[in-house]
């Protein structure tokens, strides 16, 4: 049995009909395209500088540093919720803030309500929703989102009610190479976990073109395939087994002392990207490695800031990226994969602090 990795193809969720209303939003090519075209319009509007939380994914920072924006952190707290105290000290230096919406969890009242006043008083909210997907309740005066993290598909939606339509010219005539490269990669994957056919180290050759393509050749539009197969997907269907997911393996790891989730309980309607918690006691690495032999491949939320330059003076940020590690709900699995997922996670703990 295999739990978690990368999305391979799965027609299992695809439907006749669209599923979700689109209507008013960009296609682009994904969540780096949008954060690209938001840059654009905050230097073209004389902001030159954001302010940013202190635990996020290191590669929004290269794109605000090849896009040509400063930045500052204001703090997250350990359980990823914002430290308001110190973010009001900082927002009043800052005409453009950035708010994440971690593992698909919205931030709690008071938050939402100190950054709409602050949208009163002229400061710009950009809302990472790249964990989050599609959702109803959003504040921001740009909002995007990115499907790869969700689904087999590339592609994110930006909604902005700013006029951002003269910064796309500059990108047109930008060959998407990762495109026919990431199709053969997800097509492989499945040949390689389902049928036992292929090459594993193949696969992470043709994944690291991929993902190489990706970060470096700067295409902003979306494939307008690949926008049909995601609005073709049954997000509802989607969204409740991940939620059915979550709350199942959570009851299944509630007695492990070293695994400790950050989002105890779901929210009314959210969409979790994933089971995010805390490794304690024992090396996560360690725990990580262990599981990938038993076939569970686990994600890092971000092993990157650790040996980014320019995060490297925030200690808890980088307590939190040594010990944090996302268990897998996905719309690929179900419970005998959670229970799998539990089962080879209380052997391997076990087997850790015997053998240290």
């Amino acid at each position: 049995m295999f739990v978690g990795g990368e999305f391979f193809s799965d027609t299992r969720w695809v439907t006749d009909h669209p599923m979700i209303s689109t209507q008013g939003m960009y296609f682009l090519n994904g969540g780096r395209a949008c954060l690209m075209l938001i840059c654009d319009y905050l230097l073209d509007h004389g902001i030159d500088q954001i302010l940013l939380p202190s635990y996020l994914c290191p590669s929004i920072l290269q794109i605000l540093e090849r896009q040509g924006l400063l930045y500052d952190f204001y703090p997250v707290k350990e359980d990823l919720s914002i430290d308001l105290q110190s973010l009001t000290r900082k927002a009043e230096s800052y005409r453009a803030i950035y708010l994440l919406n971690y593992f698909g969890f919205k931030h709690n009242p008071e938050t939402l309500d100190f950054l709409k006043r602050l949208q009163r008083n002229g400061i710009l909210v950009v809302e990472d929703n790249a964990q989050t997907g599609f959702s109803d309740d959003m504040m921001g005066d740009f909002v995007f989102n990115s499907m790869r993290k969700l689904s087999a598909f590339d592609g994110g939606y930006l909604i902005t009610q700013k006029d951002i339509n003269p910064y796309f010219a500059k990108y047109l005539g930008r060959p998407n190479r990762r495109l026919a490269m990431i199709r053969d990669y997800r097509q492989r994957l499945l040949d390689y976990l389902v049928n036992g056919q292929g090459d594993h180290g193949e696969l992470e050759r043709l994944f690291y073109l991929a993902e190489t393509a990706y970060e470096t050749d700067e295409v902003v539009f979306g494939n307008i395939e690949e926008r049909e197969a995601i609005e073709h997907l049954d997000w509802p269907g989607i969204k409740q087994k991940r939620r059915d997911n979550f709350e199942y393996l959570l009851g299944l790891i509630l007695d492990m002392p070293e695994i400790v989730p950050i989002f105890p309980t779901l929210q009314t309607d959210n969409m979790p990207l994933g089971l995010p918690v805390y490794v304690t006691g024992i090396a996560r690495d360690l725990l990580n490695d262990t599981l990938s032999h038993a076939g569970i491949g686990l994600t890092i939320h971000w092993e990157e800031i650790l040996s980014y330059p320019g995060m490297q003076s925030n200690l808890l940020a980088l307590d939190m990226a040594k010990r944090m590690l996302t268990l897998t709900i996905d719309q690929r699995f179900g419970h005998k994969h959670m229970d799998y997922l539990a089962a080879n996670l209380f052997r391997a703990i076990k087997t850790i602090k015997i053998t240290g």
